[in-house]
């Protein structure tokens, strides 16, 4: 009997070893989410356009080899908050600005951990590396004789609406929100909004779904998202990329939700296609 128990005891002990590894691995992958996104409003010239996509960095450093072929292979790059956070080592988060700026012209909004990291360190990093910090305002990108409107919320702000009804009604409007539920609180139309916040719940247990995730982000833990309030809804035809995540929160570890970052192909609608 002693030596049944030991034998189970062992058994146990690798498969928790064995775990952990498979855990730790999937926080640390480098995975790129392809995918194409049609917007609403988009320009033509705008058809085909890509954004390199990622939140919730944390204190995870990129790797260069990973990302540098990216430059000219993209047209910008979005970051959707928690580039950082408390305690972190500062030249982590310079190295992660500076290539990602190195990319393509790069853009961000804080997110709640970067509020607690520290905005004065923050700003001045973003300002040596060339990010630019869209705090409740509005960057215009363009393509050709048209642009669209980048619109980037602070965290919690309660802004959102009045900076869009200050856009014109035509203008295409991308926007970055950090909380994705701040965004499902928007009234005014969107074209696409880019979140994260959630980590896709980090650790997820198949046929139960997130372990630690907040019931109120369940609804939107990852994925794609339409923006309609309800089936009447005919103002809101956008949509709401919710990401998964490329860095982690608490522990480095992840469990049925690898680390992710995205690469966005915009494209018009199919019934506005030249």
């Amino acid at each position: 009997m002693a030596l049944v128990m030991l034998i189970w005891g062992v058994v146990i002990m690798l498969a928790g070893i064995i775990l952990l590894v498979h855990m730790w691995r999937e926080a640390h992958l480098h995975h790129i989410v392809s995918e194409e996104v049609e917007v609403p409003n988009l320009p033509a010239s705008f058809d085909g356009s890509k954004i390199l996509y990622l939140s919730d960095i944390h204190k995870r450093r990129l790797k260069q080899k990973d990302l540098e072929y990216l430059r000219n292979q993209v047209d910008w790059v979005i970051i959707g908050g928690d580039v950082a956070e408390k305690g972190i080592s500062w030249p982590i988060v310079r190295h992660n600005m500076s290539l990602l700026s190195y990319i393509a012209p790069a853009y961000t909004v804080y997110g709640n951990h970067d509020k607690r990291a520290g905005t004065v360190q923050l700003e001045q990093i973003f300002r040596d590396t060339g990010i630019q910090l869209l705090q409740d305002s509005i960057a215009d990108l363009h393509k050709g004789q048209s642009k669209l409107s980048l619109v980037g919320f602070d965290y919690r702000s309660r802004r959102g609406d009045s900076l869009l009804a200050a856009l014109d009604a035509k203008d295409c409007r991308i926007a970055i929100v950090h909380d994705p539920l701040q965004a499902l609180h928007l009234n005014e139309p969107v074209d696409l909004i880019l979140s994260g916040h959630t980590h896709g719940g980090q650790l997820v247990l198949p046929g139960f779904g997130p372990v630690f995730l907040n019931k109120a982000y369940r609804s939107v833990s990852s994925g794609w998202f339409s923006l309609k309030k309800d089936g009447n809804d005919t103002e809101q035809e956008g949509k709401m990329l919710v990401s998964k995540g490329y860095g982690t929160n608490h522990l480095p570890f992840r469990l049925c939700c690898p680390a992710e970052m995205h690469i966005i192909t915009l494209r018009m609608l199919s019934n506005k296609q030249p």
